[in-house]
């Protein structure tokens, strides 16, 4: 598969590499994310030298040192780890090192990020530029971000790559001969912006992904376990069992902690950590509260692929049906919306102060109270957008506006309401002005 978008990292790449002088380049990011092949692909212009690190005697570790060094026909003799990288500062020409997975160095020897802090700081006239990469987020932030970490305040550049946005994978498909909107949104739900697993359905060329990749003996099979055992180690069970719990359904931590077996505030810590570490759960509140105070918070599971995971693979024989996978996506399709809605807002010249979903009692015509949800709001400088999404082979219409309005009474607001709607099969209305209406080809084909 051809390598997409990254243009912004590219040139920050670019522009560190060009310019004269030392530079510590860090890279972090989810598993799978791409961190190397951006690097690679970065690279092909530069002569480099290359390592990937792998949890193994320090002694072994030192040897590949040495391959990549002896590339010359002049091969040191290195026993520590230590060694290697004084030889890269002292002895060696080659200005660009890149260390893949560099956080492995701490189960080789917990030493090696203070050995290259003191020869970085000693070595700060050699004009060398070393790129270190790393899938453990938590770890990288040990490593370089927090105060007392061995490389605190010496990165020159650091770049946390995230999935590729949603307009990326509609090109990604259209390579892959997949032209339906609908396919599109359904794959993108599923896989996310992980590169990797289309390069792997590319590489497969299955037309039923989902049997395929999680359920033949293969690829992702066990792809939740492998994402969490790398990036908790041997903790990870703690953080597998509420991911686990989010994934099935539930939402409070009350809920979470019930599922466990725990009380609350056992699990606050790692729900914390999840949230705000590993990006790997979103909190939300209604959207008229405020998100530090209110107690009505619910968490579901950021990434779509480990969302997926949790509640249609792990612990099953069989594929999902149907049904469960276009309930599934009728989930996420909501988050696509929204990420869809505002990036259009703000191409039509908008300001989006405020986004999120909302759900609470309203007063209905009947004059009685019901519970309600608004798939998605978000508020401009000018106007409140209310917004249901439908995956289902309904087309959507006068009922659907008529029940949104009235759900849309509960946000009380203060700025002019508009209605949006975003139906899978269509819509039995026009749009008007105050009511804007999205279909697939509406969101596939909009330009970035």
């Amino acid at each position: 598969m051809r390598f997409y978008n990254r243009e912004a990292e590219l040139q920050s790449l670019e522009n560190i590499i060009s310019a004269k002088g030392h530079a510590l380049i860090v890279i972090s990011g989810r598993r799978r994310v791409g961190k190397t092949r951006l690097v690679d692909e970065f690279l092909r212009r530069y002569p480099a030298l290359r390592i990937m690190i792998v949890p193994k005697e320090e002694r072994q570790v030192a040897s590949d040192f040495s391959d990549i060094y002896g590339n010359k026909g002049f091969k040191p003799s290195l026993a520590t780890v230590k060694a290697s990288l004084e030889y890269f500062f002292a002895v060696e020409d080659t200005r660009i090192l890149f260390i893949d997975e560099f956080s492995n160095f701490l189960e080789v020897n917990k030493s090696i990020p203070y050995e290259l802090q003191r020869l970085w700081d000693e070595n700060q006239e050699k004009n060398k530029i070393l790129i270190l990469s790393g899938s453990y987020v938590r770890m990288m932030n040990r490593i370089f971000t927090e105060q007392k970490a061995p490389l605190f305040n010496r990165a020159t550049l650091k770049i946390l790559l995230d999935p590729l946005g949603h307009n990326v994978i509609w090109d990604i498909l259209t390579d892959m001969h997949v032209q339906d909107p609908r396919e599109k949104i359904l794959l993108y739900c599923i896989f996310g912006g992980i590169p990797y697993y289309y390069e792997v359905m590319e590489r497969i060329g299955s037309r039923n992904p989902v049997q395929e990749l999680f359920f033949n003996p293969g690829t992702l099979r066990e792809e939740g376990q492998d994402l969490l055992r790398q990036e908790f180690g041997s903790g990870y069970r703690k953080y597998f069992s509420i991911l686990d719990a989010v994934g099935s359904g539930l939402a409070s931590p009350s809920e979470i902690a019930n599922k466990l077996g725990l009380k609350q505030t056992t699990i606050s810590k790692y729900i914390y950590a999840l949230q705000n570490d590993f990006k790997l759960l979103v909190r939300q509140v209604p959207f008229t509260e405020n998100p530090r105070r209110s107690k009505k918070g619910r968490y579901f599971i950021a990434d779509n692929t480990l969302a997926f995971w949790f509640s249609h693979v792990y612990g099953r024989s069989t594929p999902p049906t149907v049904e469960e996978i276009n309930t599934f996506v009728g989930k996420r399709f909501e988050v696509l919306c929204l990420a869809f809605l505002e990036r259009w807002l703000i191409r039509k010249g908008e300001r989006v102060l405020k986004k999120g979903k909302w759900w609470g009692p309203v007063k209905t015509s009947s004059g009685t109270y019901e519970q309600r949800e608004i798939d998605l709001v978000i508020e401009t400088e000018r106007t409140i957008y209310a917004a249901e999404c439908k995956w289902t082979s309904d087309a959507m219409g006068k009922n659907e506006i008529i029940r949104l309005r009235e759900s849309a009474l509960g946000l009380n607001a203060k700025k002019p309401l508009r209605m949006v709607l975003f139906a899978k099969n269509g819509f039995t209305i026009k749009e008007s002005e105050d009511v804007l209406l999205f279909t697939p080809d509406a969101i596939v084909n909009c330009p970035a």
